[in-house]
Formats: structure tokens, C-alpha cells, sequence
């Protein structure tokens, strides 16, 4: 089994970091900072990533996957299902977007993905305060789908503010460069402060 799937089994929330650029600094920062798995972008240094730290290490992938045996998870558009609904070896999740509907996500194929990412905030949303609206979607994928859900900080979620995310049923949040900093050590403590609010959840 994935170690990310059994991670997100386990524990009540666990905590994602998608790396905003492929540099073994911030994924030993995010390691250290007590970051559970990593995601990163399809492009350069995957081989360097991997080896530097010892949690679970994802992919990003917008339409293929090569060496897919490397990673633990590849998390693609849902769109292109069919394609990564073959991939056997490593947990699949599927990425919805802001134009997902209940009953799209019933037509979800169950057995061709493992977990869904619910980057379901439209473009010029990003970076604002988290909204009622949000939960209640966030609610409704998690009841709907029967599959674990992954949060990314589309929206500027604070750490004061995972205790409700928590409270929507999903099972991981991803930080993105949304909330994180720029340099090495902005971005390790940004880390920290997420692994204490999830934490503090009992």
C-alpha cells in the first residue's frame, strides 16, 4: 500500500506539502518541520528530491507519468482519469476543479482512484480568506466521494483554521505556495506552525 494512504488511514489530518519549487532545501525543511509527505512538480531534480528525504514523495502530473514506480502517489486533473486510471503501483488521486458538481464526482469510477484533491477554488479566488462556502463543499465531497479528501490552501487557510477544516470530514491538507515563504526558513516555520495545529487535534 501507498505509504500516503496509510498515513491518511491513521492519522485524523495529515499534512501535505506541495513544494512551490523542486529544491531538496525546502524538502528537507518541510521534512523537518514535520511535513508527512511531499508533492512535487513534473520537471527537474525528482531523483535528488527523492533521495534526500524519507517520506512519501508524489507527482504532479498534468497528462503522463514516467518512472511512476519511483513515487508513492501521482496526483493528475480528474479529467484525465482514463489515463491514470491504469496506473497499478502507486496511489492515484484524482485533482478537482472549480467546475466539479456532485454529479460529476459520482461518475467517479471507484477502484481507478485512491484519494481526490478538491482544488475546487476558481483562479482569482486564491490567496483569500477561507469562506462558508468552502466547508460546505468540502463537506459534501468528503460525504459524497467515500474516499479520502486532501485540502490544498487554494484559499489562505491559517493554522487557527485547521481545527474546521478538520471538522469537514477530509482527511489531509497540502500546503501550497499560497501560504508558505519564499526562502527556506519562512517556509520551514510556516511547516511547523501547520504540524502544531494538527497536532493540537488530539
Amino acid at each position: 500500500m501507498s505509504k500516503l494512504l496509510k498515513i491518511l488511514k491513521e492519522k485524523p489530518l495529515t499534512l501535505v506539502v506541495h513544494l512551490p519549487e523542486n529544491k531538496v532545501e525546502l524538502a528537507q525543511a518541510a521534512e523537518r518541520a514535520g511535513a508527512e509527505a511531499l508533492m512535487i512538480d513534473q520537471g527537474f531534480d525528482e531523483d535528488k528530491i527523492l533521495k534526500a528525504v524519507k517520506i512519501p514523495v508524489g507527482l504532479n502530473a498534468a497528462d503522463k507519468v514516467t518512472g511512476e514506480n519511483k513515487y508513492d502517489f501521482v496526483n493528475f486533473p480528474v479529467e484525465a482519469l482514463p489515463e491514470f486510471g491504469k496506473l497499478k503501483k502507486i496511489a492515484r488521486i484524482a485533482e478537482l476543479n472549480e467546475s466539479y458538481t456532485l454529479d460529476k464526482l459520482m461518475q467517479v469510477v471507484e477502484g481507478t482512484i485512491d484519494a481526490l484533491d478538491a482544488a475546487i477554488i476558481p483562479l482569482h479566488q486564491f490567496g483569500k480568506e477561507l469562506q462558508i462556502g468552502d466547508l460546505q463543499n468540502y463537506i459534501a465531497i468528503a460525504l459524497s466521494s467515500n474516499l479520502p479528501v486532501i485540502i490544498p490552501t487554494q484559499r489562505n487557510i491559517k493554522p487557527s483554521e485547521v481545527a474546521i477544516i478538520w471538522d469537514t470530514g477530509v482527511k489531509g491538507l497540502m500546503l501550497t505556495r499560497v501560504v508558505l515563504g519564499e526562502t527556506a526558513k519562512s517556509f520551514e516555520k510556516a511547516v511547523k506552525e501547520y504540524r502544531i495545529a494538527i497536532d493540537d487535534l488530539g
